[in-house]
C-alpha cells in the first residue's frame, strides 16, 4: 500500500475547503512551519530552493511574485560570520539554540532598552486623557472635507509638539507647513520616516534646496518594520505601513493618507480623527517605534526636558516666546473654522486663556 502524499497546511485546507463533502474544521491559527521553511529557503538560496522546500513539504506557492522579490531585495547578511556568534555552546552553524528553534518565524524583538528619555515620557501630565473620547471618520469622497486640507489644518494650528509617523513623504505643500511650524511658530516636529521613504524624502530636500541649516526644531529619523530572522542568520525588514499624526499629545489623525501629491489628488484615503483615551495607545506606538528609529536630518538627540508651566519660560531659550502666544491663538481642532492665527488676539485676552487653560504641555528639544 503506497503511503499518502504530504500536504502543507494551506494545500489541505484548500483542498477540504474545495470539497463540498468535507465539514467545517475549526480555524487554526498556529504557525505553518512548511511556510517557514520555505521562506528560510528563499531568503538564503533563492527562488530554486524555495521550489524545493514547497514540493518536498507539498504546500502550494503562498508568495506573490511582488512578495518574494521584495525578501530577496531586501535580504541582508548576518552581522558577523556564524562561526563566531555563539562559540563552543552554540548550535550546528554558529547559532544558539533559541535561534535554531522554530521561533525564529517570528519577528525579531530588540533586547536592548529604550533611550532614558521615552522612560519619563509615562510619568508626565498626559493632554489628552483631558480630551473627551470621540472617533470621526472621513472620506476621500467627502468635499466639504478634503483629506488633504484637514491634515495641512492639522499641522497648521499645532501648537507645541507635532509626532509624524508617514511611510512616503514627498509632498512639498505639506512640507513647507511643517517647516513653517518648526521655525516660525517654534513647534517641535519629530518625523518618523519608513527606512524605504528615505530615499524619496532626501531626493524631495535635494530639489527644493533644503538642507539641515532648515530643520532646526524637526527631527527627521527612519525605521522598519519587523525583522524576519532565518535560522542561517540572514534576514529582512518589514516596511512602515501605519500612518498617524498627533499634535500636541490631543488628538491623533489616522488612515491609509501618505503625504504625497497623487494621494492628496487623486488616491481614494481614508482619515479618522481620535481624541482622548485612544491617544494613548499612538502615543505608545510612537514611542516604541521612535526607540528603533535612526536620525537621518534635522535634530538628531531630541529629548524630553520638563513640562513648561502657562507662561514661564521654557528651559536654556531653545523654544521662543512667539510659541508660548502661538499655543493660547491656536485652537486644539483642525477642523473648526479658519486659522485663529489670521487674527490677532489681544494680550490681555491670551493671559485670561493661559489662566483659565492652566495646560501643561510636553515638550521635546534637542540637547
Amino acid at each position: 500500500m503506497s503511503r499518502s502524499r504530504h500536504l502543507g497546511k494551506i494545500r489541505k485546507r484548500l483542498e477540504d475547503v474545495k470539497s463540498q463533502w468535507v465539514r467545517p474544521a475549526r480555524a487554526d491559527f498556529s504557525d505553518n512551519e512548511s511556510a517557514r521553511l520555505a521562506t528560510d529557503a528563499l531568503l538564503d538560496g533563492g527562488s530554486e530552493a524555495y521550489w524545493r522546500v514547497l514540493s518536498q513539504e507539498g504546500e502550494v506557492d503562498f508568495l506573490s511574485s511582488v512578495e518574494a522579490q521584495y525578501i530577496q531585495a531586501q535580504a541582508r547578511e548576518p552581522p558577523c560570520p556564524p562561526d563566531t556568534l555563539g562559540g563552543a555552546e552554540a548550535g550546528p552553524k554558529g547559532l544558539d539554540s533559541s535561534s535554531l528553534q522554530s521561533g525564529t518565524y517570528f519577528p525579531v524583538a530588540s533586547e536592548g532598552s529604550e533611550p532614558a528619555l521615552l522612560h519619563s515620557w509615562a510619568s508626565a501630565e498626559k493632554p489628552y486623557l483631558k480630551e473627551k473620547s470621540s472617533a470621526t471618520v472621513y472620506f476621500q469622497t467627502d468635499k466639504h472635507n478634503n483629506i488633504r486640507d484637514l491634515v495641512r489644518r492639522c499641522i497648521t494650528r499645532t501648537s507645541q509638539v507635532l509626532v509624524i509617523l508617514m511611510d512616503v513623504f514627498t509632498d512639498v505643500e505639506l512640507f513647507c507647513d511643517i517647516l513653517e511650524a518648526a521655525n516660525k511658530r517654534g513647534v517641535f516636529v519629530c518625523v518618523l520616516l519608513d527606512q524605504g521613504g528615505v530615499k524619496l524624502f532626501q531626493e524631495m530636500c535635494d530639489k527644493v534646496q533644503i538642507s539641515d541649516s532648515h530643520l532646526k526644531n524637526i527631527s527627521i529619523r527612519s525605521v522598519e518594520g519587523e525583522i524576519y530572522c532565518a535560522k542561517s542568520g540572514r534576514k529582512f525588514a518589514g516596511q512602515i505601513r501605519e500612518k498617524f499624526i498627533i499634535s500636541d499629545w490631543r488628538f491623533v489623525l489616522s488612515g491609509s493618507y501618505s503625504f504625497t501629491w497623487l494621494c492628496g489628488h487623486v488616491h481614494r484615503n481614508i482619515l479618522s480623527k481620535f481624541t482622548g483615551q485612544a491617544v494613548e495607545l499612538f502615543d505608545e506606538e510612537f514611542r516604541h517605534l521612535y526607540a528603533s528609529s535612526k536620525p537621518v536630518m534635522g535634530l538628531k538627540s531630541p529629548r524630553l526636558v520638563a513640562p513648561v508651566p502657562p507662561g514661564a519660560a521654557p528651559a536654556n531659550g531653545r523654544l521662543s516666546s512667539s510659541s508660548g502666544s502661538a499655543s493660547d491663538r491656536t485652537s486644539s481642532n483642525p477642523f473648526s473654522g479658519r486659522s485663529a492665527g489670521s487674527h490677532p488676539v489681544p494680550e490681555s485676552k491670551q493671559n485670561k486663556t493661559k489662566t483659565k487653560k492652566q495646560t501643561t504641555l510636553w515638550f521635546l528639544m534637542a540637547f
